[in-house]
């Protein structure tokens, strides 16, 4: 038995985020606004929110700590000041980082227990927390619409997820003007990320018809705009095509988990810090690669999503065309194609195998994975 759950409203299309205030206001008067150190600055986006709450009688805490991707003291600190503040609702305006960061923050600001208490394992998230309101401003993680959060302990080179039921965003704003000034190599960062949750969890073990649907949907959409956008970034339909794709991609994950490439992903990521979306995306063509044989029925079709003439094709032939076509893609927005770019070695293989084991995507990928079988995979990346 599978089920899909996603109780979060959605808001779609250009200049959405003037609702904003309308629906913070719903769930308080008292506001922490979560968000980036740079990039909604220099947009003007974040004066922009902050004056519409304001001028709905919400007052506004911004909190704008986030750099990179969130650590336990990042979200620590949003705790207490949420706390301080009597927060009522929680509102994260950025990429990922911003969304993992306020869900987090929301999440834990009614748990008696220090924030690494739950990362370690030794306290369940439970329910209760603060609403909270996504708006992204990137198309990649689908953050907005999941349950859990990414965070990261980089004193131990450690990156996990916490996630409950009580965790997704009350409403999210998807408003696709938010990316027009988002730069090539972030455009192609997050949107390779994109790509990656569409095809894992189009193929996941946890994969159902309405994941299926929503997956294939993202697929066309970030396979036929990705390109466009890398070189033209003011393309308004490519830029909605990369919006809804990477929404899309996210409420497909959010309940049919994912695969090979975030299970490796993630500790490679933390251990030699290199930034999600990109090793994702390098890592995307090995792992389906590798899934092949298992994933064909699927792979054949995405080959065909992805604009492959695959008529008179055999279905093996179909899958093998997907993965070249991927690739093809990816190295056309200038993912790098070697591990061995960011220092990672034939040294390295073996604990980041190791810590890949326990991740939970690993165990929702097509074909299983041993240690043997990630070694050999980072080492076809290398």
């Amino acid at each position: 038995m599978k089920v899909f759950y996603l109780p979060t409203r959605i808001i779609t299309g250009e200049g959405c985020l003037s609702t904003l205030a309308a629906h913070a206001a719903q769930y308080g008067h008292q506001a922490l606004l979560v968000c980036g150190t740079r990039s909604l600055q220099s947009a003007g986006r974040l004066d922009q929110a902050v004056a519409a709450l304001r001028a709905a009688d919400i007052t506004v805490t911004v909190y704008n700590a986030v750099s990179g991707e969130p650590t336990l003291d990042i979200v620590r600190q949003g705790i207490e000041l949420a706390r301080t503040d009597g927060t009522q609702v929680v509102i994260g305006i950025g990429g990922g980082s911003a969304m993992d960061t306020a869900k987090a923050i929301a999440g834990l600001a009614t748990h008696p227990l220090p924030v690494h208490a739950y990362f370690d394992g030794e306290q369940e998230v439970g329910g209760g927390g603060l609403p909270w309101i996504g708006v992204p401003t990137t198309a990649g993680t689908g953050a907005e619409v999941t349950k859990n959060a990414v965070l990261s302990s980089p004193q131990r080179n450690l990156k996990s997820s916490l996630r409950h039921d009580a965790w997704f965003a009350r409403v999210v704003l998807v408003d696709p003007e938010l990316t027009f000034t988002a730069p090539p190599d972030i455009t192609a960062a997050t949107g390779s990320d994109a790509l990656t949750q569409a095809i894992e969890s189009y193929t996941s073990t946890g994969a159902m018809e309405i994941t299926d649907a929503l997956a294939e949907a993202a697929i066309v959409r970030i396979g036929r705009a990705l390109e466009i956008v890398y070189h033209n970034g003011q393309d308004r339909g490519a830029r909605a095509d990369m919006m809804y794709g990477s929404m899309l991609a996210g409420c497909a994950m959010s309940n049919a988990r994912l695969g090979g490439v975030h299970g490796i992903a993630h500790p490679l990521g933390a251990r030699h810090h290199i930034p999600h979306g990109v090793v994702c995306g390098l890592l995307l063509p090995h792992v389906m690669a590798y899934n092949a044989a298992y994933a064909a029925p699927k792979y054949a079709r995405i080959a065909a999503m992805l604009g492959v003439d695959t008529d008179g094709m055999d279905q093996d032939t179909a899958a093998e065309c997907a993965v070249a076509r991927v690739r093809e893609i990816l190295s056309a927005v200038g993912i790098p194609q070697h591990l061995s770019a960011y220092g990672v070695g034939v040294e390295d293989l073996a604990a980041v195998a190791q810590d890949s084991l326990p991740q939970g995507s690993l165990k929702s990928n097509p074909r299983p994975l041993s240690a043997q079988d990630v070694e050999a995979i980072l080492s076809a990346a290398l």
